[in-house]
């Protein structure tokens, strides 16, 4: 399988903020459910327009809280549970090797392009067995007020938007072994509001050692080992997303 990508980096410095940071918009289609190594969907229900949920070391370990040792809990009206929707995934699923390799793509799929706010992102780190290695704290997106994006993709099968870790969060992570294997696993807790009842997906994703470069347009290789190039444009430079009208 061969996916079309296009990709936009903010030019911001990541060591200014915390823990998992916006690094760019990307376009990737073919990605839906079962093409990529997803962590965690969800939605929203009736006339709520928030949602979350969380996933930790097994599929079955769900809710839409998560403690400090990577526990979820709470409820689970929110997290779907069908195939290929949710599950702790392995290092090596989504081809990552190193701190800096580590990407989580938020996949945010509203009707008709509208906007939704991002309003938590917590990523947690078990060893094989399922014992807990570490977890990331705060997320930010610079150049993205209060992480509200004004327009989304259409459809589960477009991607989206890539977080990374800080230098920070690089460091202790490694440190705390979470790439001491390919075969740790890697939980995640996700929420967001403004949200209207279609599928949220977050799935891992490799992105280059060194952040990468060259152009904005390109091809993927195989869902789990997806390299994402990167690009030096600003977020409001990309033409990838359509205009509409801020709620």
């Amino acid at each position: 399988m061969r996916k079309s990508l296009l990709l936009g980096v903010l030019c911001v410095a990541q060591t200014s903020f915390a823990s998992i940071v916006l690094t760019s918009p990307i376009f990737v289609t073919g990605t839906g459910l079962g093409n990529e190594p997803t962590l965690l969907t969800i939605t929203s229900h009736g006339s709520a327009s928030v949602e979350a949920g969380c996933v930790g070391n097994t599929s079955s370990q769900i809710g839409n809280t998560v403690s400090l040792l990577g526990v979820c809990s709470g409820s689970t009206a929110d997290v779907m549970t069908g195939a290929s929707q949710i599950g702790p995934q392995t290092l090596a699923a989504g081809g990552i090797t190193t701190a800096d390799t580590f990407g989580i793509v938020f996949n945010a799929a509203e009707p008709a392009g509208d906007s939704i706010t991002l309003t938590g992102l917590t990523a947690t780190f078990y060893d094989p067995t399922g014992a807990f290695l570490y977890q990331t704290s705060g997320f930010s997106c610079p150049g993205v007020a209060s992480c509200a994006f004004p327009s989304t993709n259409t459809g589960v099968g477009k991607s989206g938007f890539l977080f990374a870790l800080d230098a920070a969060q690089q460091t202790a992570a490694t440190n705390a072994g979470a790439f001491d294997s390919t075969s740790n696993l890697v939980g995640l807790f996700a929420s967001a509001s403004d949200a209207t009842g279609v599928l949220e997906t977050f799935y891992l994703a490799a992105i280059p050692p060194g952040g990468g470069g060259g152009g904005g347009g390109g091809s993927v290789p195989e869902p789990g080992t997806m390299l994402l190039t990167v690009a030096g444009i600003g977020l409001s430079a990309i033409g990838v997303y359509g205009r509409k009208s801020i709620k």
